[in-house]
């Protein structure tokens, strides 16, 4: 509902709403009722604003506002405010008072909040309306308790309900009268008839610092988990009104060894017991509990730099960590409204975005001063645009866009700051923005840094305060897309309807970087300072890294021994280590030395070579496997030399720590020495092992059985031809033939016979008697 005069005073709402228009004419040149604030002086800072500030160091007493209350004072109503006063000087201090002082005129300017509480001085203004009972003497270091309390009354403010708002307050710590130091805060004064309102929901990040830690810092990880930002999470997400944007990581704690009951570590030899990590497992299930009745924006898996990954052509593994998310809201049942991407205010430009369309992402987290013309303008729109790519035709991508300011505030809500003056400061800012003249509706989004490790106890305190301020509607974030994705908005804050007064369709040329001034206000900058990618070669080595690890998971019946190195290959790839190059290419080398020396626990063992003296063989392969799972991997043995024939490659089971003989069938075809080479594989193909050599001496058997067969055929043959010549009988000997050949017969079959034709020198000298003895 808009600010807007009360009816029953009809001329002194005419006059109040001429002056408001001349007053905005005149500072703005627009045609709204309220001013707008002037831009801040001073340059920009890429850190968020810092907390409440302290007193100066001269100031011999410190203050911290443990509680002011009610969160609304309305008329009737009693103000109470409790500061606690410590002696930070050498000297007692003595006669010590809280005093109460305020302002009756309310704060319509956004600014003026950053301006009031900003001032440390310590003497006030005016005098005081109520002070506490004095304090006797404060030593040095010692702390006291002072409570103020003052009737509404007395404070003098405008019962009209128009007037409703913030005020300024000063309490200041006196001693005798003179003031020491002086804490300045506000109170939101609302008539009961007054009926402006506005929606809020707040959209908590959560995220660990390091999604590996328990992997590569065990003891850090425990620091985190009871103390520390992990401890933050737990405490914080489960709070009633809070939206995620919610890194599944944390929903998915890594299987470690299950430490042994007695503390004591495995025993050697032994397989150690793989189970989730008790402390994630513990997170994740609190957060699985408590994911019911709110929105959950998804991040990607361990915050991974999509866009980094895209520019080092590392696909496979933005596809696995893809892949490894939408796997994790499937098990635990949630399903996210959208996934988002943040992009800081000091980065933001129409090319940011486009890499936001172009990772796959179906929505944007930017900070509403780097989407708006005027981030100071005197009505605040609703946290919701549209950006329409210039790239990809068609193509579009919901804004959400918190209100920087109160996103800054609700960071400050740590351990360290005075989280109640923070408390006062968000009831303060969200009050300003409600009485903002407009009669559209209006509803912002509060989302804090996710480098913010938010205390549990301030974070609750201050989700009950807004939701108790009679000013705030309770919304969800998924209210706000849902009308970005009907475009149920309106850029007129003063059209009425039911319609948001929203940003609405927002092009490339209205996307600008902003950061906090010195001030703490959101400003333009003149240029965006774009965040360094992650380093190419470190991503792509963590990409060779993981194929290792997939590749070793193919073999193994439990991956569960995995998932510690998956962990922390993916968290290299974190968006936090922009910035940080080192990290990554550490993570690259630790990763890719993990992954070896996991693969090097499965080997072949190798043999001082085999003799083969038959014609086949089964020659047995010895496989080790170090793992602590059992392994399941085919065997692939090839020789150098076509001397011997082997057999198809086998599949074996290698149980856990242990080893097996795989017979491998080999035939001989001719003796001679070769090498075989085995290599251990997948069942795909893909290499476990390097290649292993064995010699193999081979003498088939059929070579010596042909040698054998041929000597005993010819000692047959022998043995034949002796006992044909004995079973003759023939004792004398042929005799020989003593006569010249006959040419004749000798050239016409070779054969060697005697001549038959008379010689002529035996007719002329015939034998003697004694020479013829035929």
């Amino acid at each position: 509902m808009p600010s807007s005069p009360p009816s029953v005073r009809p001329v002194l709402a005419a006059l109040l709403t001429a002056l408001l228009l001349a007053s905005s004419v005149l500072v703005s040149g627009s045609a709204t009722l309220l001013p707008a604030a002037h831009a801040e002086v001073g340059g920009p800072s890429a850190q968020a604003p810092a907390a409440p500030p302290s007193a100066t160091e001269d100031t011999p007493v410190s203050m911290d506002l443990v509680s002011l209350t009610p969160t609304s004072l309305a008329p009737g109503g009693t103000l109470e405010a409790q500061v606690e006063v410590t002696n930070t000087s050498s000297e007692p201090q003595s006669a010590l008072a809280l005093e109460l002082r305020t302002r009756t005129s309310r704060i319509t300017d956004r600014a003026e909040l950053s301006a009031w509480e900003s001032d440390t001085t310590a003497q006030p203004t005016g005098e005081a309306i109520a002070s506490s009972a004095p304090h006797d003497e404060l030593a040095p270091g010692e702390s006291v308790l002072l409570t103020v309390t003052v009737d509404a009354e007395e404070l003098d403010y405008s019962e009209e309900p128009y007037y409703w708002g913030t005020r300024r307050l000063e309490l200041t710590v006196a001693s005798e009268e003179d003031p020491l130091s002086t804490l300045r805060t506000f109170v939101v004064w609302r008539p009961a008839e007054a009926e402006d309102t506005i929606t809020q929901s707040v959209l908590l990040p959560l995220a660990a610092e390091d999604a590996s830690q328990m992997v590569t810092d065990p003891e850090a990880f425990a620091t985190s988990a009871e103390s520390g930002q992990l401890a933050s999470v737990r405490e914080t997400a489960p709070q009633v009104g809070a939206d995620w944007w919610l890194d599944p990581a944390l929903l998915d704690p890594p299987a470690m060894p299950v430490a042994q009951e007695d503390g004591e570590e495995t025993p050697a030899g032994s397989v150690p017991e793989y189970g989730p990590e008790p402390r994630s497992a513990e997170l994740a299930e609190v957060l699985e509990g408590a994911s019911a009745q709110r929105t959950v924006l998804s991040m990607p898996y361990a915050d991974s730099d999509t866009a980094s990954l895209q520019a080092a052509g590392a696909d496979d593994l933005a596809g696995m960590i893809g892949d490894r998310g939408d796997q994790v809201w499937k098990d635990r049942e949630i399903a996210p409204r959208a996934e988002a991407l943040r992009v800081d205010g000091q980065s933001a430009d129409a090319d940011a975005l486009e890499s936001v369309l172009e990772s796959g992402a179906t929505a944007a987290i930017v900070p509403s001063s780097s989407l708006r013309s005027d981030p100071a303008s005197s009505v605040t729109p609703s946290s919701i645009g549209m950006y329409t790519s210039t790239r990809q035709p068609g193509a579009q991508l919901p804004l959400l866009a918190p209100d920087p300011e109160l996103s800054s505030e609700f960071s400050q809500l740590t351990s360290g700051n005075d989280t109640e003056q923070v408390q006062q400061r968000l009831l303060a800012e969200t009050a300003t923005v409600a009485s903002e003249y407009a009669t559209s509706p209006r509803h912002l989004l509060i989302s804090p840094s996710p480098d913010a490790v938010l205390d549990p106890t301030a974070t609750s305190s201050a989700m009950d305060a807004l939701q108790e301020a009679p000013w705030i509607e309770a919304g969800s974030t998924s209210e706000l897309l849902d009308a970005a994705e009907h475009q149920d908005w309106t850029t007129d804050p003063l059209a009425g309807g039911d319609a948001l007064y929203a940003l609405g369709e927002v092009d490339g040329d209205a996307v600008v970087p902003s950061g906090p001034s010195a001030t703490g206000r959101w400003q333009h900058l003149e240029s965006a300072e774009a965040p360094a990618p992650l380093p190419e070669d470190a991503l792509l080595e963590l990409e060779a890294a993981s194929a290792q690890v997939d590749t070793l998971a193919a073999a193994m019946e439990d991956d569960s021994p995995l998932d510690a190195p998956r962990r922390e290959i993916i968290a290299g790839t974190s968006a936090r280590w922009r910035g940080e190059p080192g990290v990554p290419a550490e993570r690259a080398q630790e990763a890719t030395e993990l992954a070896t020396a996991l693969q090097n626990r499965i080997e072949v063992v190798p043999a001082s070579g085999y003799n083969v003296i038959s014609d086949a063989v089964s020659v047995p392969i010895t496989i080790s496997n170090r793992l602590d799972t059992p392994i399941t991997v085919r065997i692939a043995v090839t020789s150098d030399k076509p001397l011997v024939q082997v057999g198809e490659p086998k599949v074996v089971t290698v149980p856990a720590r242990g080893k097996i003989d795989a017979p491998i069938d080999v035939e001989a075809i001719a003796n001679g020495t070769v090498t075989l080479t085995t290599v251990v594989t997948t069942e795909d193909g893909r290499a476990l092992t390097a290649p292993a050599d064995v010699p193999l001496t081979v003498n088939p058997s059929w070579e010596n059985w042909t040698t054998l067969v041929i000597v005993i055929a010819m000692g047959l043959l022998v043995i034949v031809g002796v006992a044909r010549a004995r079973r003759t009988g023939s004792s004398t000997r042929a005799p020989a033939v003593v006569a010249p050949e006959d040419p004749e017969e000798l050239a016409r079959s070779g054969r060697s016979t005697p001549d038959r034709s008379p010689d002529p020198d035996t007719d002329i000298h015939p034998a003697s008697p004694e020479e013829d003895r035929s």
